[in-house]
């Protein structure tokens, strides 16, 4: 079983070499390799559970990726062969990874602040203060829920909603919707709504598709698109580093249903939403519509607030190198997106980052 330490916080300082701020799947994998090497280390992590993150997720979500390619470090996703999981099924593939090896995880802590002290940095948490050489921040990449200003002009009787706190379509109590935002979470969530016998629009521009859900994508059980995505969508290529600066401003690639089979199933694709107009959402071109619902799948705004450090850019993203901040000896970043490649933030994908930060904090051991 995983080292579940929850308990009355003492008031003295406790110390370690490096600490992992988030217990989720980056958290998890970096946890594994600096077990392997000794390391004196914790996870601080403010939910219940491992794999609570993907818990409080919409109820059908699945990965857009097979069970094969879906593996941490160490042990393997145990489901069939091309089964795409669900996000209960990853969560608990997460609580059985952090027990299986015995990582040590600090439940129900939310971290309060980073500072630097001396050779290294004190975290606070609560009742609590932890110190430590190397602290390594897993988060996640996605924070405070986006919502645009010019929500407030709709009219008062269209009801709205963060995709964020999407549950399933008994949740919306209108026939009429307008999702905003045509990345993974919009797309996916438009199709479900359509699927239910409401009247939707998509609003967003047309983000791509990643291959591994493609009929070519699928060959070699998608492994060679696998390969494509780890190796080549990295920040090392000309078309990686494209692609990184289409996603910043962008969103991901879709994962599932192209543009196409959206439209298909009976979504209405407009352009972006720009605006209010007469108390109704506006497309780009002018156009308004006389819609029940808007849901906002326009994703998250980074929320660092809790570090104490001049680490951040102007949108308050952290200003970083694989990973590695320049300027803050010790401190590191994981999970980000594409913070290496295409894959950096995906479950498969993040146990390479967590091995080379792994490697960079052991070199800073002495």
């Amino acid at each position: 079983m995983s080292i579940d330490l929850d308990y009355e916080f003492a008031s003295k300082e406790e110390s370690f070499h490096t600490i992992v701020i988030g217990g989720g799947q980056a958290g998890l994998a970096t946890g594994y390799f600096l077990a392997q090497h000794g390391e004196n280390f914790i996870i601080l992590d403010k939910n219940m559970r491992s794999g609570d993150a993907w818990r409080s997720r919409w109820e059908s979500l699945r990965l857009f990726t097979p069970s094969q390619i879906d593996n941490l470090p160490g042990m393997r996703f145990s489901k069939s062969k091309n089964y795409f999981p669900s996000k209960d099924e990853v969560a608990d593939y997460l609580e059985e990874y952090a027990q299986h090896f015995n990582l040590p995880i600090r439940h129900n802590i939310k971290v309060k602040s980073l500072i630097r002290k001396d050779q290294g940095y004190q975290i606070t948490a609560d009742a609590a203060r932890f110190s430590a050489r190397n602290v390594i921040i897993a988060a996640g990449p996605y924070h405070l829920p986006f919502i645009p200003d010019f929500a407030k002009q709709l009219d008062s009787d269209i009801f709205q909603l963060h995709s964020s706190t999407y549950c399933n379509p008994k949740q919306i109590p209108v026939d009429s919707v307008l999702v905003v935002g045509a990345g993974n979470s919009g797309a996916e969530i438009a199709l479900e709504l359509a699927g239910a016998g409401k009247k939707v629009w998509l609003s967003g521009r047309d983000v791509g598709r990643i291959p591994i859900n493609s009929s070519l994508g699928k060959l070699f059980d998608g492994r060679l698109a696998w390969w494509f995505m780890t190796h080549v969508l990295t920040v090392d290529t000309p078309i990686g580093r494209k692609m990184q600066a289409t996603m910043v401003h962008q969103g991901a690639p879709l994962g599932h249903a192209e543009r196409g089979e959206i439209a298909a199933a009976g979504v209405t694709l407009t352009p972006r939403m720009s605006g209010v107009n007469s108390s109704k959402p506006q497309l780009e071109g002018g156009q308004t519509l006389a819609v029940e619902g808007v849901i906002w799948a326009t994703g998250y705004q980074p929320d660092y607030r809790w570090i104490d450090l001049p680490v951040f850019d102007q949108r308050g993203y952290p200003m970083h190198s694989r990973g590695i901040v320049q300027g803050a000896p010790g401190l590191y970043f994981i999970g980000l997106l594409f913070q290496t490649g295409l894959s950096s933030s995906l479950l498969g994908g993040v146990g390479k980052d967590a091995a080379y930060i792994t490697t960079q904090v052991l070199r800073n051991r002495n």
